[in-house]
């Protein structure tokens, strides 16, 4: 069996991505007339699993599905598997294989999940991808496939044909990579010189380039194969496959209103879903797509269905720094957890993100969360309010397809609070020995500072909060460290616990 040396010598950052998970893609199909199969009960095949940082926690969280990877990168498959064998998790194997090998063996999959992988092959290797997504998708089965696209990823190819010129074909990834920076450090100076558009972009992408982890930098842009491709081209590939379109995984991708007025009403005529979704590409110079597939049989909606939206869950982690105003529907803004901001208006809304803030992580059905909301602008606010669930939907749905707020397919509960003595469940531990990236139970990366990692191995039930931040404090001393104050330690050690039980990462 061969492997992939780049990837051996330099692994692929192996992370949860949440837009993969089942229980979010279920919600997706419903909304489209699909009825996939319910995430605690499914198999997943994932192809190109790298070192299953994203298969893994989905097998630890759903215990009652089942789930397959292959990946070719030899390192990748010894490190997933030594993260299973550490679980003792018995619903996941992580295989040494290809896409291009047979994988009937293998069976149907109720969820398919190739991320990263498609744009980074060779031709006949893409054709695989989508063929085994073709022939052993379960019926209702959803893929998931994400590439990058043009016209936007036109604007990138400049740098990477620049980068593939100038390092040595023949090194090391490792050594390439070395050479990217150097060249990047050659650039910058000049760049800042000109006033162009052209020089400006190249030096932002520069700059984005230097905070990425060198597993992107390397494979976006170092590797032999990357591809991009119109959607057009990608879906004509994917129905030769017996494949069809369902959606795009974020949904706001999908709405011609969001390109104004006047786009919105060019497209609103147009009933090929295909071409619509090509031209709205072309207007927002879209680089990165990701495309959710279904079998050529299964019938699709046109557009999503606010009735099926309704028969949905939602889970999200919103604060605002605002006063919120239950009286009004004065626009508030509410910060996101990667960052930025959105803006919320009805007071309904207000209340059902504040509702969700304070459950999170939970996911509260439709009627739960509405009366929830309800109660509050009732006793914090102005009732006539109250009568307006269909301006509410309105604007959760908005919320939802821009992903400030999160679907789920089914209601589910975890429990927040942290106990007195916390302990970490196995995954958090195990992963917080390898690294400084834990997946939370919504199947999002949790980033870790140095210490925080060190204190998530610690945590096995027997210390309390002062504990846990006498035992760190103990460790600087030792390493000859630079003490804080004790008052500070036992501040920072209790924000950790609370990031952890809103994660869902104690047990």
């Amino acid at each position: 069996m061969n492997t992939l040396d780049s990837y051996d010598d330099l692994p692929y950052d192996s992370v949860p991505i949440t837009d993969t998970h089942p229980d979010g893609l279920r919600a997706i199909a419903r909304l489209f007339g699909v009825d996939a199969k319910p995430a605690h009960a499914c198999r997943v095949l994932e192809l190109g699993c790298a070192g299953g940082g994203n298969l893994i926690p989905m097998a630890f969280y759903l215990p009652g599905s089942r789930f397959v990877g292959i990946d070719l990168a030899r390192h990748h498959v010894e490190e997933a598997n030594a993260l299973i064998g550490e679980l003792g998790l018995d619903n996941v194997r992580v295989l040494h294989r290809s896409v291009t090998d047979d994988l009937s063996d293998l069976g149907e999959f109720d969820y398919i999940v190739a991320h990263g992988l498609y744009s980074w092959v060779p031709r006949a290797v893409q054709d695989r991808v989508l063929a085994v997504c073709g022939r052993q998708l379960s019926k209702d089965g959803i893929a998931y496939v994400s590439y990058n696209t043009l016209p936007g990823w036109h604007a990138r190819a400049g740098l990477r044909d620049m980068l593939l010129a100038y390092c040595d074909k023949a090194a090391r990834a490792s050594a390439r990579l070395a050479q990217a920076h150097a060249l990047f450090d050659l650039l910058e100076p000049a760049l800042r010189l000109q006033a162009t558009a052209e020089a400006q972009g190249l030096l932002a992408e520069i700059g984005y380039l230097r905070r990425a982890p060198p597993s992107y930098v390397y494979h976006e842009y170092l590797e032999e194969t990357n591809e991009p491709l119109w959607f057009t081209e990608f879906m004509a590939r994917a129905q030769a496959a017996g494949l069809d379109y369902l959606a795009d995984a974020v949904l706001s991708t999908m709405l011609p209103a969001t390109l104004g007025e006047d786009a919105a009403r060019e497209l609103s005529g147009m009933d090929d879903r295909i071409r619509v979704e090509q031209l709205m590409d072309y207007a927002r110079l879209r680089k990165f797509r990701r495309t959710l597939l279904v079998r050529r049989e299964t019938a699709v909606r046109g557009a999503p269905d606010l009735d099926a939206f309704t028969g949905l869950a939602c889970h999200a982690d919103l604060a605002s720094d605002e006063e919120l105003d239950f009286a009004s529907d004065a626009p508030q803004a509410f910060r996101l957890p990667a960052g930025g901001e959105c803006r919320i208006a009805h007071p309904l809304a207000k209340a059902a993100a504040m509702v969700l803030a304070m459950r999170y992580p939970d996911s509260l059905g439709w009627y739960q969360l509405l009366a929830a909301a309800s109660a509050l602008v009732a006793e914090h606010g102005d009732e006539r309010f109250i009568g307006e669930a269909a301006a509410f939907k309105t604007e959760w749905f908005s919320l939802a397809a821009y992903q400030a707020v999160r679907l789920s397919a089914e209601a589910r509960g975890f429990g927040a609070d942290p106990p007195e003595r916390p302990e970490a469940h196995a995954l958090a531990r195990a992963q917080a020995k390898r690294g400084r990236v834990l997946a939370s139970a919504r199947h999002a990366a949790v980033d870790l500072d140095e210490y925080g990692a060190r204190l998530v191995q610690e945590m096995d039930g027997t210390r309390d909060l002062d504990g846990l931040a006498d035992w760190l404090l103990q460790a600087l001393r030792a390493e000859g460290r630079p003490l804080p104050e004790r008052g500070a330690l036992r501040a920072a050690c209790h924000r950790l616990l609370w990031t952890l039980a809103r994660s869902g990462l104690l047990a």
